[in-house]
């Protein structure tokens, strides 16, 4: 006890004559002794001192970018309000919804399986600002498994809008451009998601809009992309100063090479003319190249160049830091084994004289319920909102209400033509009366659509199967059918409406697609088919 206190007491002495003046004094004598020392040891003394030093700056780095580069927390779904007299319904205030059609899936309430996340990545067209490429992701940390559905731009949705394509949603609600570019990407995508969620059963959590020269930087950031390119693609259009000149055959391409391929539409000769399936198929392709070698481990090399590119040509709610801990997490992966691409199944449409797609709902869901329903629950029926074609003509929505009631009406029948007379001809009479002559029961997505006569196989598509990129003019995308064939909206046909009611009204309020390039007008004497890409 007598030494404790003896310590207590030489300690309140200490503090009694100044511990800041001991401190000083110690500093001084560290300083004379490091002087003493000779040459040699005085070098080895200052580099451990420098040591010491840089691993406390390590250490601090580690501990920043550690909180800075993690995976972000999923965020709740918006939810949907009604929106108030006067207000926009194309507006959104917070995590609300307030736009047609706000509402979401009913399997969200289930819950999420630990571990997923869900992307949208849209690639924009400078002209139109429509969403020509959509493809929905889903990755599963845990299992580490990418799955993916490409989205047709064409897909018809349930909308008053003139044009009922999916690819428009996001032009037509990002607002003014009075607003500042954050807010009208965010309100832009907000709808969109909420669109790709009727249609798929999935909100996304985050969302990702590419300007698609960014693909052709980073292609060239990582030092090109082995891809086989399926044909001859030889296209010029003056009117955009476009040359699109590529060799078949697997190639690496470069920057310049990659834009050629996935802004190809069809060849100055008429060969090859994709359609929209066609067109996202080789996307799809070229895609699924760039991600594997994105994935190799010496790409983290290259991470600071990407991220510059990706911070540059790219709109998204994902932080950088969120962007390097997926990126760190997916280094590795095998494409062949971890990755799948997949493409919605869709049957062929015509509406206001222009191509369309309508999704198969069986077969769709069975793509959504094997690796991207990210939620507890399977997606079912019930949580799609589908646009399908009625048995007689006209067309409906699953589990909702048409927004445009112009689309469930029947065209009016055409009148036979002097020169052939009703009943002379088998197909004359009801086969040209358009949608209003579907000669078998209700069609619903997912059984094939039973109105397009001739074909075999699949009879939704008129003269059996089609696969994408082989000019198959019956897909979404490509060039209309021969006047008279069906719905009397398309140009050939005579539409006689009874009343104003019956007018449809994508004649009146032009098309804002890429097809006819409405957002800025249009270049004169620009193809159609070639300019949106």
């Amino acid at each position: 006890m007598s030494e404790k206190k003896e310590n207590q007491e030489k300690h309140c002495e200490w503090e009694a004559a100044g511990g800041r003046s001991s401190l000083k004094t110690w500093w001084a004598q560290h300083r004379a002794w490091v002087k003493g020392l000779d040459k040699k040891h005085r070098l080895r003394y200052r580099l451990f001192q420098g040591l010491v030093v840089f691993s406390i700056l390590v250490l601090a780095l580690f501990l920043w970018l550690r909180a800075w580069i993690r995976l972000p927390d999923v965020p709740d779904p918006p939810q949907p309000i009604q929106p108030g007299p006067g207000s926009s319904s194309s507006s959104q205030t917070g995590p609300a919804l307030e736009y047609e059609g706000a509402e979401l899936p009913e399997v969200i309430r289930s819950g999420r399986k630990e571990g997923y996340y869900t992307f949208l990545v849209a690639g924009q067209d400078e002209i139109s600002g429509a969403t020509d490429t959509m493809i929905l992701f889903t990755y599963d940390t845990k299992g580490q498994k990418v799955s993916a559905i490409s989205l047709l731009r064409d897909t018809m949705i349930n909308t008053k809008a003139g044009s009922k394509r999916l690819n428009t949603v996001y032009a037509r609600n990002r607002g003014g451009r009075d607003l500042p570019d954050k807010e009208r990407v965010e309100k832009g995508m907000t709808a969109l998601k909420q669109e790709v969620s009727k249609l798929t059963g999935i909100y996304p959590d985050f969302y990702v809009l590419v300007e698609w020269e960014a693909i052709g930087e980073l292609v060239d950031a990582i030092g090109g992309v082995e891809f086989e390119v399926p044909f001859l693609m030889n296209y010029k259009d003056p009117y955009q100063d476009l040359v699109i000149y590529q060799e078949p055959g697997l190639r690496t391409l470069d920057g310049r090479d990659a834009m050629e391929v996935i802004r190809f539409r069809k060849n100055s000769d008429g060969s090859h003319q994709l359609g929209d399936a066609g067109r996202t198929q080789i996307q799809r392709d070229f895609l699924t190249a760039v991600l594997k070698e994105c994935l190799k481990p010496e790409i983290l090399l290259k991470l600071p160049t990407l991220a510059q590119i990706f911070m540059d040509n790219v709109d998204t709610d994902l932080t950088i830091g969120n962007i390097l801990a997926f990126a760190q997490l997916a280094v590795g992966m095998d494409t062949e084994k971890d990755v799948k691409f997949v493409s919605m199944p869709y049957d062929n449409a015509w509406y206001g004289g222009a191509a369309m797609a309508v999704a198969r709902q069986e077969e769709l869901l069975e793509l959504l319920n094997d690796g991207l329903d990210p939620y507890l629950d399977e997606i079912k029926a019930s949580d799609l909102q589908l646009i399908y074609r009625k048995s007689g003509g006209g067309y409906d929505v699953t589990n909702g209400t048409l927004a445009d009631p112009a689309m469930g009406r029947v065209p009016p029948p055409t009148p036979p033509k002097e020169e052939e007379p009703a009943g002379s001809d088998e197909n004359s009479g009801p086969a040209q009366s358009g949608e209003a002559q579907q000669p078998s029961g209700t069609q619903s997505p997912g059984t094939g659509d039973t109105s397009q006569p001739g074909g075999t196989g699949d009879t939704s598509q008129p003269g059996g199967t089609q696969s994408p990129g082989t000019g198959d003019t019956s897909q979404p995308g490509g060039t209309q059918p021969p006047a008279g064939t069906g719905d009397t909206s398309q140009p050939g046909g005579t539409e006689q409406p009874g009343d104003i009611r019956d007018i449809d009204p994508a004649k009146i309020f032009p098309d804002p697609s890429p097809d006819i390039q409405n957002d800025t007008g249009g270049t004169p004497g620009q193809d159609p088919l070639q300019a949106a890409a």
